[in-house]
C-alpha cells in the first residue's frame, strides 16, 4: 500500500517495466536511456515491494480462470472481490457456485481459493487470453498481515469516499493509477475529476482520460448511452468497454442527480463510480457503500472481509515523486560516448548491406600515423588496439572508465581513458570468456574479490546461507553506488523498514571478514572516510564485461573474440531472481550495454564473403535471453535466418517477436515491419551470404 507499510498493486515500478521497455526501443546504439541513478523514496518502495508473486499471480490465475470456462462452456462467477497474498489468491464471489480450475473450495461459502498444484498460462500463453475477466477490480487497501484486498467496483456500483479533500484526492489517485496501469484493466476506460492531467499524459498506457468537471463525464456517459442505443444485435459489434469514473473535485447537487440518472438509463453496462461523499452524492445515490479515507483510519468492508484495511493512498509529495520518474523517463536518452559510438547502429541489421565505417575508424591505427592525423578525435584509442596484443595484462587494478565526453576539446582526455580502456583490462578479467583465473607475473593464485551481478547475484567468499544473500547485497551496493553514507545504506537495503545503523555495522562487519584484506595488508572493505568504498582491487564481472566489449568497438577486425567474451560472462539476467529498487539505473544500463554488444558482434559474424551466421544467431540469441523485447535483436535474427535460407528460423523468429509485443501491448517499428514483409516474400537471400 503507498503511503503505509504494505503492499501495492498498481505499479511494478515508477515507472513501470513497459515504460523502461519503450525507452529502451526509443534509444539509439550506444546510448543510455534516461533514469535517476538514486530513485526517490516511492520508487524504492514500491520496487522492493512489487514482486510477481501475488499482484502477477492474480493476473495469471484470472486469465486461466477465464479461458476454463470458455472451455467448459460456464459462466464466470460474479465477483464482489479478491485477497491476494505473496502466496495465494482467493476470490469472493456474489454468490455460492461450483469452482473452476485453477481454483478449488475456499474456507467458506463463495469463497474460491487457488489450487496450490493447478496449472497456470505461462508468460507467453497469458496474453492470448485477449480481455482480462475482472477489469473493475481494484485494491482498496491492506490488512494487517500484509493481505491485499481489492474490490470489483463494475460490482460494487458506487463507492463514497468520506474524508477531506486531501484524504479523499489521495485515495482517489492510488485507485485511478492502478486502473490505469495493472494487468487485468487492459481494456478499460477510466474517467478522472479532480486528480490532474499530468499523470495521465505520462502513463504509458492510454487508459486514464481526465476529465474539466462532472458534467463533462455525463455527457461522455451520454454520448456512450447513445452509442450502444443505436448498435444493432450483430455480433460483430464491439461491446462497450468497462467505465469507471474516479472523482475527487466538487460534486454540486445538479451534477450528482444528472450522474445518477445517466447511471440508472446505462441498466446493465459496466460501469463503476468513486465519488466524495457529501449531501449531495449521499442523496443522488443512497445505497453507495461509503468508505472512510482518513489516513490511519482501518476500514471494515463486511461484503468482503471481517478483517480491517489501511486504504491504499498516494499523498502529494509520492504524487510528485512519481510524476518525476515518469518526466524523466520521456527525456531523451544520453548519447553514447567513448567506445560505445562503435556500436552498431541499430538501423543495421545481421546479413544487411553494410554502411560506410564510422568516422572513428576511418583513420590508421599504426602508433605514429595515428598520433599524427589531425583529423582523428581518438587517435590513442586506436593505437591502443595494437598496444592489447598480450593476453594478460600484468596489473591487477581495474580498468579506468570507459566513457568520456565527445566534445573537440577534450580529445586529449578520451584519449587518455581510451587507452586505460583497451590496455588496462586487470588481470582478474582477462580470459574471461574463458573462465580461467588471472595470475601475475609472480606466478601466484591470489585474485581479489569478484561482485558477480551479470546473473543471480554472488559474492567471493560469501555464501547463501545465513545472513549471507543480505551481504551479498551490501556489497554490489557498495561496488555500484560507491561512497553512500550509512544512511543511505540503511534505507537503499530496505526502503519499507530501513536497517538500524547497528544492523548495518554488523552485516559490513560480516562483509568485511568474508573479503578478507589485500596483499598490502589493507582491508578489502576499509573503515569509511567519504562515504563506503571498496579496495581498488574488488572487481566485479560487470567491469570485465565493459573491459571487454570496449576494447572489442575499439578494433573492428581483431576485436570480435572481446565481443564474444564479454557475453560469455552473462549467467542469465542482471541481478536475476533478485529486485533492488537501487539497482534500476544500473541495470539498464547493462541492458542497453548487452544488447549493443550482441548487435554488434551478430553484424559482424555476418559480414564478408564467408560469415559465420551460427556465431551470429549465438549472439542475437544470448542477447535476447537478456531483453525478450529488443526489436533491433528480432531483426538481426530474422536476417540471420534468411540469409540461411531457414524459412522454419524465419518464422520461429517472427512468431515469437509477435508473441512478445501481444504480451506487452506494444506496436512493431516501422522498419521491423518492413523486414517481415521482406523475409516472408520470395525474393532471395542477400547475395553476400552464404547457406547454413
Amino acid at each position: 500500500m503507498i503511503a503505509g507499510e504494505a503492499t501495492s498493486a498498481w505499479a511494478a515500478t515508477a515507472p513501470d517495466l513497459l515504460e523502461r521497455i519503450l525507452q529502451q526501443r526509443r534509444r539509439r546504439a550506444g546510448e543510455t536511456i534516461a533514469i535517476d541513478a538514486d530513485p526517490t523514496p516511492l520508487e524504492q518502495v514500491l520496487n522492493t515491494q512489487s514482486g510477481p508473486s501475488g499482484v502477477a499471480l492474480l493476473d495469471t490465475a484470472l486469465r486461466t480462470l477465464a479461458l476454463t470456462a470458455q472451455a467448459e462452456e460456464r459462466e464466470l462467477p460474479v465477483l464482489r472481490g479478491a485477497r491476494v497474498s505473496d502466496r495465494t489468491v482467493e476470490l469472493i464471489l456474489d454468490e455460492p457456485a461450483e469452482p473452476l480450475a485453477p481454483f478449488t473450495t475456499g474456507a467458506g461459502p463463495g469463497r474460491w481459493v487457488l489450487d496450490s498444484k493447478a496449472k497456470l498460462l505461462d508468460t507467453e500463453t497469458a496474453p492470448d487470453v485477449p480481455d482480462a475477466p475482472y477489469p473493475g477490480l481494484v485494491t482498496l487497501g491492506a490488512t494487517e498481515n500484509g493481505d491485499l484486498l481489492l474490490a470489483d467496483l463494475l460490482h460494487t456500483g458506487t463507492l463514497l469516499l468520506e474524508g477531506t479533500a486531501d484524504d479523499v484526492l489521495a485515495v482517489g489517485r492510488a485507485m485511478a493509477l492502478e486502473a490505469g496501469t495493472c494487468g487485468w484493466t487492459d481494456h478499460t476506460e477510466i474517467m478522472t475529476v479532480g486528480l490532474g492531467t499530468r499523470l495521465a499524459t505520462l502513463l504509458p498506457r492510454g487508459r486514464v482520460r481526465p476529465m474539466p468537471h462532472v458534467s463533462a463525464v455525463v455527457a461522455d456517459l451520454g454520448a456512450l448511452l447513445l452509442e450502444v442505443h443505436q448498435q444493432t444485435d450483430d455480433a460483430d459489434t464491439p461491446q462497450p468497454l468497462p467505465w469507471i469514473l474516479i472523482c475527487a473535485g466538487d460534486v454540486d447537487t445538479e451534477q450528482a442527480w444528472q450522474l445518477a440518472d445517466a447511471v440508472s438509463a446505462a441498466r446493465n453496462l459496466p460501469i463503476a463510480i468513486v465519488l466524495p461523499a457529501n449531501d449531495a452524492t449521499r442523496n443522488a445515490f443512497p445505497t453507495a457503500e461509503p468508505i472512510a479515507a482518513a489516513p490511519g483510519t482501518p476500514v471494515t468492508l463486511p461484503q468482503l472481509s471481517d478483517d480491517a484495511v489501511q486504504l491504499q493512498r498516494l499523498t502529494d509529495e509520492q504524487y510528485h515523486q512519481y510524476v518525476h520518474a515518469l518526466q524523466v523517463a520521456e527525456k531523451p536518452a544520453e548519447p553514447a560516448t567513448g567506445t560505445w559510438q562503435l556500436a552498431e547502429p541499430h538501423d543495421q541489421t545481421a546479413a544487411a548491406p553494410r554502411p560506410q565505417p564510422h568516422p572513428l575508424l576511418r583513420v590508421h591505427t599504426s602508433g605514429a600515423e595515428a598520433d599524427s592525423d589531425p583529423g582523428s578525435p581518438y587517435p590513442a584509442l586506436l593505437a591502443s588496439v595494437s598496444a592489447t596484443a598480450v593476453p594478460q595484462a600484468t596489473q591487477n587494478t581495474p580498468a579506468a572508465e570507459t566513457s568520456a565526453p565527445t566534445g573537440a576539446g577534450e580529445a586529449g582526455a578520451e584519449a587518455d581513458e581510451a587507452v586505460d580502456a583497451g590496455a588496462g583490462l586487470s588481470a582478474a578479467g582477462s580470459g574471461a570468456g574463458q573462465g580461467e583465473p588471472g595470475a601475475e607475473d609472480s606466478g601466484e593464485e591470489w585474485q581479489a574479490p569478484e561482485i558477480a551481478v551479470l546473473g543471480p547475484l554472488a559474492v567471493s567468499g560469501v555464501t547463501t546461507s545465513g545472513h549471507g544473500p543480505k551481504v551479498a547485497a551490501l556489497a554490489a551496493l557498495i561496488h555500484l553506488r560507491p561512497g553512500r553514507s550509512a544512511e543511505f545504506l540503511c534505507t537503499a537495503m530496505d526502503p519499507v523498514n530501513p536497517w538500524s545503523t547497528r544492523t548495518l555495522q554488523s552485516r559490513l562487519s560480516e562483509l568485511r571478514s568474508r573479503l578478507g584484506t589485500a596483499p598490502d595488508g589493507s582491508p578489502y572493505l576499509p573503515r569509511p572516510t567519504h562515504g563506503y568504498r571498496f579496495h581498488p582491487d574488488v572487481t566485479s564481472d560487470w567491469q570485465r564485461f565493459q573491459d571487454l566489449a570496449t576494447r572489442g568497438l575499439a578494433d573492428p577486425d581483431a576485436g570480435t573474440a572481446d565481443l564474444e567474451n564479454a557475453l560469455y560472462l552473462l549467467r542469465g539476467k542482471p541481478f536475476e531472481g533478485r529486485d533492488f529498487a537501487w539497482a534500476d539505473a544500473v541495470q539498464q544500463e547493462m541492458i542497453s550495454r548487452i544488447v549493443d554488444t550482441a548487435h554488434t558482434l551478430a553484424v559482424r559474424h555476418t559480414e564478408g564473403d564467408q560469415p559465420d551466421l551460427d556465431a551470429a544467431r549465438r549472439a542475437a540469441l544470448r542477447g535476447l535471453e537478456i531483453d525478450e523485447t529488443s526489436e533491433v535483436l528480432y531483426r538481426d535474427w530474422m536476417n540471420i535466418e534468411w540469409g540461411a535460407g531457414n524459412t522454419a528460423g524465419v518464422r520461429k523468429a517472427i512468431a515469437r517477436l509477435h508473441q512478445v509485443a501481444r504480451t506487452y501491448d506494444i506496436s512493431l517499428e516501422p522498419v521491423t515491419e518492413q523486414l517481415i514483409d521482406l523475409v516472408l516474400s520470395d525474393r532471395p537471400t542477400p547475395a553476400h551470404t552464404r547457406r547454413a
